[in-house]
C-alpha cells in the first residue's frame, strides 16, 4: 500500500512576490529547505501554469507538494529521542528566523480559509499505469464526498464505477486516485476526501479532453458524489527529492573563508558577512551536512549555529552557472488575486 500525502497553498499576499516568484522561492529555496528531513524519501511538486486560469474549471492554486514519507502516521513528537528525524522536526517547528511556510504561503487569520490551503493523506490506487515525462500536465482535483455519504459508500463507486468511466478520457496517459487515509481523520486538519490526478502529454491534450463526451460523462458521475467546489491545480512536475537525492553543500565546500564572506555580502547576507566568525559557520555545516540552503532569498543552518538569515540588502550575485539550485519553473509571471488571478509578463523565470 502506498500512502502519500498533499498540500496546496496560495501565494502570500503581503510578500511582494508574484505568482512566479512565489512559485520560484517554491522550487529552489523553500523546496530544498523542506527535502532535508530525514523521513522524507520522496517530494514533488505541481505549479500551475498561467495559461489553465483561461480554462474552465480554474485552477483553485498555484501548486501543491506532494509528500512520500516512512511513516505518515507518526506523529511528530514519536520520532525517537537523539535520532536525526526528532532533531529536524525540532528544528523545523522552532525556525530561528519564523516559519517559511507562513511568510511564503497565504496563511492569514480570516474566514473561509478553504482558498488557503489543502491537506490529504491518501491511499495511492493507480488505474492507468501510463509513464511519466518532464513537461507533461498533470490535472489534480481534490475533492470531497456529498453530504450523505457515507465513506465506505463513497470509496466503492469512486474506485469500481467512476474509475472506469474517467478512463475512457481521450489522451489520458496516466490516472491515478487516492482515497483519504481514515485513521487520519481523528486528528483533524485534514481538508478532503481524497485527490485524483490526470496527466496528459500537454495542455492541449488535456483541453482536448474537457471539451469529449468522455468529460461530460465523468462529470455527470461526478455530479452523484462530488460536492461541486474542487481544490485544483493543473500543472507541471518538479522532481525535488527522490532516491537519488543528496545533501547539498550549497558550493560552500568549493570556497574559502573570503569567498564565502564575499559571496555573502554580494548577496546581501550583510550581518552574516560581518561577523569573523560567519563564514567559518557556514562552511562547518556544509561539512555536517547541516547547511539546510543557501540561496540569494535565504541561508540557514540546523547545526549548533543556527543561522536563518535573509538579504537585507538586495545583492547581485546569481546562483554559480548550473547550479541545481536553479530550478526550471513554469514560465510566465503575474500577480494573484481573488479569484482569478491575472498574469503578467514582465517576470520571467531565472
Amino acid at each position: 500500500m502506498v500512502i502519500k500525502r498533499i498540500t496546496a497553498a496560495n501565494p502570500n499576499l503581503t510578500s511582494g512576490r508574484n505568482i512566479t516568484e512565489t512559485q520560484h522561492y517554491w522550487a529552489r529555496t523553500h523546496g530544498p529547505f523542506v527535502a532535508h528531513a530525514p523521513t522524507l524519501r520522496r517530494y514533488h511538486h505541481y505549479f500551475t501554469t498561467p495559461e489553465a486560469y483561461a480554462l474552465e474549471p480554474k485552477p483553485t492554486f498555484i501548486g501543491i507538494s506532494m509528500f512520500w514519507r516512512d511513516d505518515h502516521l507518526r506523529m511528530p513528537g514519536d520520532w525517537e529521542k537523539g535520532s536525526e528525524a526528532e532533531a529536524w522536526q525540532t528544528y523545523y517547528a522552532n525556525q530561528p528566523g519564523g516559519s517559511d511556510d507562513r511568510q511564503l504561503f497565504d496563511r492569514t487569520e480570516r474566514w473561509p480559509t478553504d482558498d488557503q490551503h489543502c491537506d490529504i493523506l491518501g491511499e495511492e490506487h493507480v488505474i492507468i499505469d501510463g509513464e511519466t515525462r518532464p513537461g507533461m500536465i498533470n490535472a489534480i482535483f481534490m475533492v470531497n464526498r456529498l453530504p450523505g455519504l457515507d465513506h465506505k459508500d463513497f470509496f466503492k463507486h469512486w474506485l469500481e464505477v467512476h474509475t472506469t468511466i474517467a478512463s475512457r478520457l481521450p489522451g489520458l496517459r496516466r490516472y491515478i486516485v487516492n482515497p483519504i487515509v481514515l485513521e487520519v481523520l481523528p486528528r483533524g486538519g485534514t481538508t478532503h476526501d481524497g485527490w485524483s490526478e490526470f496527466w496528459f502529454d500537454d495542455l492541449e491534450a488535456y483541453k482536448a479532453a474537457l471539451k469529449s463526451p468522455q468529460w461530460a460523462a465523468m462529470e455527470a458521475d461526478g455530479d452523484t458524489m462530488f460536492v461541486k467546489e474542487k481544490g485544483i491545480v493543473i500543472g507541471k512536475e518538479f522532481v525535488q527529492k527522490d532516491e537519488n537525492w543528496k545533501n547539498r553543500d550549497w558550493g560552500a565546500l568549493a570556497l574559502s573563508e573570503d569567498q564565502i564572506r564575499h559571496k555573502l555580502k554580494l548577496q546581501g547576507y550583510d550581518e552574516l558577512a560581518a561577523d569573523p566568525d560567519g563564514p567559518a559557520k557556514v562552511r562547518r555545516a556544509a561539512e555536517k551536512g547541516r547547511l539546510a540552503v543557501w540561496t540569494p532569498e535565504r541561508i540557514a543552518t540546523w547545526d549548533e549555529s543556527m543561522i536563518d538569515m535573509r538579504p537585507k540588502s538586495k545583492g547581485h550575485a546569481p546562483m554559480d552557472p548550473g547550479d541545481p539550485a536553479y530550478y526550471p519553473v513554469p514560465e510566465g509571471g503575474g500577480h494573484y488575486s481573488k479569484p482569478s488571478p491575472v498574469w503578467s509578463t514582465d517576470i520571467a523565470p531565472e
